[in-house]
């Protein structure tokens, strides 16, 4: 069960729930809409610091067997990376991910590429090395519009192990 929380003014449950369920067979309930916090603005960086973001929304997580899933539009990051289009933290069992680099004609196929991505993170699936699948790294959105939208073969395998 994926519980999806998004930014006020965003709702893109539709997208989610389909892209989730045809990947990784998950259910997605709405979750409600969430504030970014102001703690979590770094205004050296003019970015928002996606694990604090998460830290903040832990309290709100009701079923802690759950994954939980927030969706927003402001600008991440995380100390090494000048930017970030998500990130899992595994042992809160909870992924964000923003659309603030994603914008484009195809912004909602990269949306779901992203999700997929880090909810397959919050699954145990690590990156992979094929540039085609899913789970590879996107350093720049060059690197998501290139990949699909569906785990590789061996990343597949992986998944129906776990």
């Amino acid at each position: 069960m994926v519980n999806l929380y998004q930014q006020e003014g965003l709702d893109y449950f539709e997208l989610i729930s389909l892209a989730l369920r045809n990947e990784y067979n998950l259910s997605t309930i709405k979750a409600g809409k969430f504030e970014i916090p102001a703690k979590a603005f770094n205004p050296l960086r003019n970015q928002y610091d996606a694990s604090r973001i998460i830290e903040s929304l832990i309290p709100k997580f009701d079923n802690k067997s759950d994954l939980n899933l927030l969706i927003t539009d402001v600008d991440l990051y995380v100390p090494r990376f000048n930017f970030i289009f998500g990130l899992a933290e595994i042992q809160e069992r909870a992924a964000i991910v923003s659309r603030y680099r994603l914008n484009g004609s195809n912004m909602k196929e990269r949306l779901v590429k992203e999700v997929i991505h880090e909810v397959g993170h919050l699954l145990g699936l690590p990156h992979c090395p094929v540039p085609a699948c899913v789970m590879y790294f996107s350093n720049t959105i060059d690197d998501t519009d290139k990949k699909s939208s569906h785990l590789c073969q061996e990343c597949r395998r992986r998944f129906e192990e776990l």
